[in-house]
């Protein structure tokens, strides 16, 4: 009897470890102007290592880069070119169970500025029984100023 309650409990366990993991997703054109198409690179995103709290942060230089990724325990910061890109990290907050995400909804740009609007993803169904700090963290093909709705 034993054995059957702890294969379940294992495979629950095992399949809610999730590590940061960086996605094959390149460049994605959201919104054409009649400037120029802004493009976004999704560096990382995990449920796991973001901040307690829910904030956004744009980042204009590698101090700050390398300090954002000691903070999610990620030793591998990419190589940003800061004359030309931003980095974006988008923090949900704690959460009280699995399942939960923040993604981008839009990227569009009006005038100077770029105008980002995220989606907080919540689960549908049963979740793992963990608590969770999701994130996103992105690359825009931009030097302009970011707003983060």
């Amino acid at each position: 009897m034993k054995k059957i309650i702890l294969v379940p409990l294992a495979v629950v366990v095992f399949s809610s470890c999730n590590t940061t993991k960086p996605t094959a997703e390149v460049s994605k054109p959201t919104t054409e102007t009649k400037d120029q198409v802004v493009k976004y690179e999704i560096l990382s995103e995990s449920a796991y290592q973001g901040r307690e709290e829910k904030s956004f942060e744009v980042i204009k230089d590698n101090t700050s880069l390398l300090k954002l990724y000691q903070d999610i325990n990620d030793t591998k910061v990419p190589k940003v070119d800061f004359s030309k890109s931003r980095i974006v990290a988008l923090f949900l907050g704690q959460r009280n169970s699995g399942g939960y995400s923040i993604k981008v909804k839009n990227i569009e740009e009006k005038g100077n500025k770029i105008i980002i609007t995220t989606q907080e993803i919540a689960p549908d169904g049963m979740a793992t029984m963990s608590i969770t700090n999701p994130f996103t963290i992105l690359k825009i093909n931009s030097t302009k100023e970011i707003i983060i709705l």
